[in-house]
């Protein structure tokens, strides 16, 4: 038994640097040359085939400035490189490693980016990290272990607080008059805060004196309905909160009124799909289900208008019509992303654009 087990190990240690040959040896600076070069899938693709990523992380830190600081008439460009490549690797690796990379991200934040005045790639950059810990649903991470909003009165900070980078606060101070770094901030704050009331508490869960946190929300989205680039969705977050509340008259109107101004589909599907569930709240079927169709006609196939719908038509009693949109629907490939699964996670509804508004910036 015993000579079986030195055996065994025996021949691990043999077979051992065989197999470690076969992996290709990191080069963070070729990584980081071909993303400079716009081969920016290419370039996340390899970085994220490593799956220990301890040496990576260690040549960022150690490599990345002094590549950026080799070449002055390219420095510019390799820092928006060095940004960008970090943020696409965060998120390429999201699901399993966005701890072990948020801290690089702050790394860059503080060590790379700060040290330059704030420009557009800048702005671009801090709209892709902002999306990316939405995704992750990173409130502490983003605003501090005691979110505020701006019209609360700020805490005082103690010895014993939670460490946090506070991220979004450096995106607030370089673009202070950005609303889409204000909307941000309101909607990370809620997170924690957005979840329906619980079942058969009969509103009794907040005590006597007190009110849902969701309506400092309110108060904080308000100034923000009145300015034209975040209005509508500004509206689309105030229904969500009433919907939380059980005020679905409330929220239908803010669905309602987020459309005139709705720029893109995934806003103008939301302003549909949202509000066809607050109509069945209302008792109005027949409305809901117009709604449920105006989604799918923006965004054909999405699963949250699809599901939604053909569960209206089951509980009416139309199992035919139910059935024949689940069966049209999985007969068909859809790879459009269904912005009614992204609610929830804040800017991350708009990631392929705002990559693609970064990508631009790397290029001038």
């Amino acid at each position: 038994m015993v000579r079986a087990a030195l055996v065994a190990v025996a021949l691990a240690l043999c077979t051992t640097p065989a197999l470690r040959a076969q992996v290709p040896p990191l080069d963070l600076i070729a990584i980081l040359e071909t993303y400079a070069q716009g081969r920016h899938d290419e370039a996340v693709a390899k970085a994220a085939s490593f799956k220990e990523l301890g040496p990576l992380r260690l040549q960022f830190v150690q490599r990345a400035p002094a590549w950026i600081a080799a070449d002055p008439a390219l420095s510019a460009h390799r820092r928006a490189a060095v940004a960008g490549f970090v943020v696409e690797l965060a998120a390429a690796r999201l699901e399993d490693d966005w701890g072990r990379l948020s801290d690089l991200i702050e790394f860059t934040c503080a060590q790379i980016l700060r040290t330059a005045p704030p420009d557009e790639f800048e702005r671009s950059w801090h709209m892709a990290t902002t999306a990316l810990a939405g995704r992750a649903r990173v409130r502490q991470w983003l605003l501090g272990p005691f979110a505020r909003l701006p019209h609360q009165k700020p805490r005082k900070p103690q010895p014993d607080d939670p460490p946090s980078p506070k991220h979004l606060t450096h995106a607030l101070e370089r673009f202070p008059d950005d609303p889409r770094f204000q909307l941000a901030r309101v909607v990370a704050w809620t997170w924690g805060r957005d979840a329906e009331p619980t079942r058969n508490m009969g509103g009794r869960e907040y005590g006597r004196s007190s009110q849902p946190p969701q309506l400092e929300a309110l108060t904080a989205l308000a100034p923000l309905q009145a300015i034209p680039a975040v209005a509508s969705e500004a509206y689309i977050r105030a229904g969500l909160i009433h919907v939380t509340l059980r005020d679905h008259a409330a929220a239908l109107k803010a669905f309602e009124a987020a459309r005139p101004g709705a720029s893109t589909t995934p806003l103008k599907y939301l302003s549909h799909f949202l509000a066809g569930r607050s109509l069945e709240m209302l008792n109005r079927q027949d409305d809901a289900a117009a709604e449920y169709r105006a989604a799918l006609a923006l965004v054909p196939l999405a699963e949250s208008a699809t599901v939604a719908l053909a569960g209206l038509h089951f509980t009416r009693g139309e199992h035919d019509d139910a059935v024949r949109l689940v069966d049209e629907a999985f007969a068909k490939t859809s790879t459009t992303t269904d912005p009614g699964r992204l609610t929830g996670y804040g800017a991350f509804l708009y990631w392929p654009e705002i990559t693609a508004a970064m990508r631009a910036e790397i290029k001038k």
